[in-house]
C-alpha cells in the first residue's frame, strides 16, 4: 500500500514492467497527485539541453509518479527506522518490517514491499540500464538484502519481555545494517538523479532531485516535523474516510472539525514536498 495524500493503493509483491506500467496503481496515484496540485518545483534552467521529454515514456510516467514515495521512504527510513536503534525494547518494530500476512481476504504485503521495495522495482524497470536503470536493480538488490539481514538481527536481539539486553556487538551490526541499507538507498538516489539530470517536462518544470541520507542521518535536511504530522494527519483522513468524506463530515460539524479547517489536516502530499 502506497501513501498519496489519503490515497492508499495496494500492490501486489512483484509486477512485471507491462504490470507497473499499466497497474490501476499507477493512474489513481497521479490522480491524487493532480488532485492535490504538484510538488515539482518551478521552472530552472535545464542542462545541457537535455528535456525531461528525452526519457522512454515509462519511464516518464514511472519518474512522475513515484519520486513522491521513494522520497518518503527516505523520510521514513531516518526519521522512525534509525530512531528504533538504540531502543532494543522496541526492535519488534524493525523486525516487522518484512512480516506479510497470508490469510484470505486478510492478506497483506509487508511494509518493506509496499512502501520501499515495490517503488524501487517499478522504477528500476522503467527506466533503461544506459540512463540508470543497471545501478538501480543493483542498488535495490543490496537495499533488500541489507534489509531483510536487519529484520532478522532486530528479532533475534530485541529485548521485549523479560529477556537480556543484546550484546554491544550485536547493537554495533544492527546499526551497520542500517547503514548498509542507507548507502543502498543513497546508490539508487544517485542512479535515479543522474538518469533524469537535467531533465524537465514539456511544461518546463524541472525534475526534483531526491535527498539521500547522510550517515547516521545527522543533517538530513527533511523535517521531522513535518513528516510526523503527514502521517498523523493521512491516518485521520483515512478514519474519515478520505478526503470527500472528511469534507462532508466537516460541513456537519461532527468528529470535532472546525468549519473552514481543514478535516483532513494542514500537511498533505502537494505542501509536505515543497519543503
Amino acid at each position: 500500500m502506497l501513501l498519496f495524500g489519503c490515497l492508499s493503493v495496494r500492490v501486489p509483491p512483484s509486477l512485471s514492467r507491462r504490470e507497473a506500467m499499466s497497474s490501476p496503481l499507477a493512474a489513481a496515484a497521479a490522480a491524487s497527485l493532480a488532485a492535490a496540485g504538484s510538488p515539482w518545483p518551478a521552472a530552472a534552467v535545464v542542462a545541457d539541453g537535455v528535456t525531461y521529454d528525452d526519457l522512454p515514456p515509462k519511464a516518464q510516467q514511472a519518474y512522475q509518479q513515484y519520486w513522491p514515495a521513494l522520497q518518503l521512504a527516505a523520510d521514513s527510513y531516518v526519521f522512525e527506522l534509525y530512531d528504533l536503534l538504540p531502543e532494543p525494547g522496541r526492535w519488534d518494530s524493525i523486525g516487522a518490517i518484512t512480516e506479510s500476512t497470508d490469510i484470505g481476504s486478510a492478506a497483506s504485503v509487508s511494509k518493506l514491499e509496499r512502501e520501499y521495495l515495490t517503488p524501487m522495482r517499478i522504477l528500476a524497470l522503467a527506466f533503461p540500464p544506459d540512463a540508470g536503470g543497471e545501478e538501480m536493480q543493483a542498488a535495490l538488490n543490496k537495499f533488500q538484502g541489507s534489509m531483510f539481514q536487519l529484520s532478522r538481527l532486530a528479532r533475534a536481539g530485541q529485548t521485549t519481555g523479560n529477556v537480556a539486553a543484546p550484546s554491544a556487538k550485536e547493537v554495533a551490526a544492527v546499526e551497520k545494517t542500517w547503514d548498509d541499507g542507507r548507502t543502498a538507498i543513497n546508490s539508487f538516489f544517485e542512479a535515479l538523479n543522474s538518469g533524469t539530470a537535467g531533465a524537465a517536462s514539456a511544461s518546463g518544470k524541472v525534475a526534483p532531485r531526491l535527498v539521500g541520507i547522510p550517515p547516521k542521518g545527522a543533517g538530513y535536511p527533511r523535517s521531522k516535523k513535518l513528516y510526523t504530522q503527514l502521517r498523523k494527519d493521512a491516518a485521520l483522513c483515512r478514519n474519515r474516510g478520505g478526503e470527500a468524506l472528511a469534507g462532508l463530515w466537516g460541513n456537519l460539524m461532527v468528529y470535532g472539525t472546525v468549519p473552514g479547517v481543514n478535516p483532513c489536516g494542514s500537511v498533505n502530499m502537494a505542501n509536505y514536498f515543497a519543503q
